[in-house]
């Protein structure tokens, strides 16, 4: 038995097509964060609107008031 080839023939790694699924990645778990950012500012802005319509709805006056200056 005679040997006609002495190379190993392996798939090269395609390193441009590595970065490409690196970028996508990121701008994947970019859009995640910032989405999830957003909906936790609504959710906060939220509570804002509902505490201001509170203190509009139920007067926040001092029982004591401050006497008269003579």
């Amino acid at each position: 038995m005679t040997v006609t080839k002495t190379l190993i023939e392996r798939e090269s790694i395609n390193i441009e097509e590595i970065e490409r699924c690196i970028a996508v990645g990121r701008a994947e778990r970019s859009k995640a964060v910032h989405e999830t950012l957003r909906a936790f500012g609504r959710n906060i802005a939220m509570l804002f609107d509902l505490h201001t319509a509170m203190q509009k709805k139920n007067s926040f006056e001092p029982a004591i008031k401050a006497a008269p200056k003579h």
